[in-house]
């Protein structure tokens, strides 16, 4: 009978290694898979800022040619009204000199000779007026239609950067309004480079050293998705950051560090967030930070605490911008 129990216990034993080892295997698959999923959009992100760079030194660019073409256009027209009037100035000297050459030229031969050479000589350069004229009414249409166009890109271009700013302070303000019962507990809403932040402290999601979100977690998690189902062009990646206090684990544990507890609360998060919506899992991405992106240094309680938090870092669609920098 002890011989049995013996057994008994022995293979409970063995089968519960097996059990926790399983759970092992699987934290260390996601870890690995997280810390690639975070390379790839690490990648994207620089991807994403080096576009808005550029499009932004478009912008500047193209304000300066505006400027510059604006510049040549007036000194164009100046230079237009001065030929205009020295046109006019010659041309009345050579209709003054032509009645003279006439009133002479019956009983004056010599003088009307010497008229009629100054006359072929202001023929020649109202001739050479004439024709700078036309050349430079040519540039100016030229000029005037480089400058409405440069103007058409340049509004076209700021009133796609303004609606990208409109679109990420309307999104944040429908997080804030959905949240905002949360935002005294641990929660807050923020704008950086273009992406909206939702950070949320482990108070509020986790207890200590856990990856199961509490009930005050899911409820604010569930308005959070509310607002994902109806925006579908948000993408999502949920990050998860730990304090830089080691991690102990029990021996029955899958979770052996800090690595391994950032994300699989990550990882909850996510999975709650597409339980409560009608979300595309391919917009979703989990990441874990560990302790290594901390948002406050100092080695007190308070940082630690601060530290301790799961940020939910929504980008809005961009393909328009893009678009115009093609």
């Amino acid at each position: 009978m002890k011989k049995i129990s013996i057994i008994s216990i022995s293979i409970s034993m063995l089968l519960f290694s097996c059990v926790s080892n399983l759970k092992y295997t699987e934290c260390s698959d996601n870890l690995q898979l997280c810390q690639s999923e975070k390379k790839s959009l690490e990648s994207e992100n620089i991807e994403f800022q080096t576009k808005i760079t550029e499009l932004e030194a478009s912008r500047k660019q193209i304000t300066q040619k505006v400027a510059g073409l604006e510049n040549e256009i007036l000194l164009l027209q100046r230079t237009n009204k001065e030929l205009k009037t020295t046109k006019e100035s010659v041309q009345k000297n050579y209709d003054d000199l032509m009645s003279a050459y006439k009133s002479l030229s019956a009983g004056n031969k010599k003088e009307a000779e010497i008229i009629l050479k100054n006359l072929e000589e202001l023929q020649l350069t109202l001739e050479q007026k004439e024709k700078q004229l036309n050349e430079l009414s040519k540039s100016l249409e030229q000029k005037s239609a480089d400058l409405m166009e440069q103007q058409k890109q340049l509004t076209e271009l700021q009133n796609i950067l303004d609606k990208k700013d409109q679109d990420i302070e309307n999104l944040k303000n429908k997080i804030k309004q959905a949240l905002q019962g949360f935002e005294g507990s641990g929660l807050s809403v923020t704008e950086k480079n273009g992406k909206i932040y939702v950070s949320m402290e482990e108070q509020l999601l986790f207890a200590s050293g856990s990856y199961a979100i509490g009930v005050h977690g899911k409820e604010a998690l569930k308005k959070l998705a509310a607002v994902l189902e109806t925006d579908k062009t948000i993408s999502v990646m949920v990050e998860g950051h730990t304090d830089n206090v080691k991690y102990n684990p029990s021996s029955t544990s899958q979770i052996k560090d800090n690595w391994d507890l950032s994300v699989m609360r990550a990882t909850s998060v996510v999975k709650t967030l597409l339980s409560y919506g009608n979300i595309n899992p391919d917009r979703l991405i989990a990441s874990g930070r560990s302790e290594y992106v901390p948002l406050d240094t100092a080695d007190t309680k308070e940082a630690r605490a601060k530290n301790r938090r799961t940020e939910i870092i929504l980008t809005p669609k961009l393909d328009q911008l893009f678009e115009i920098l093609e």
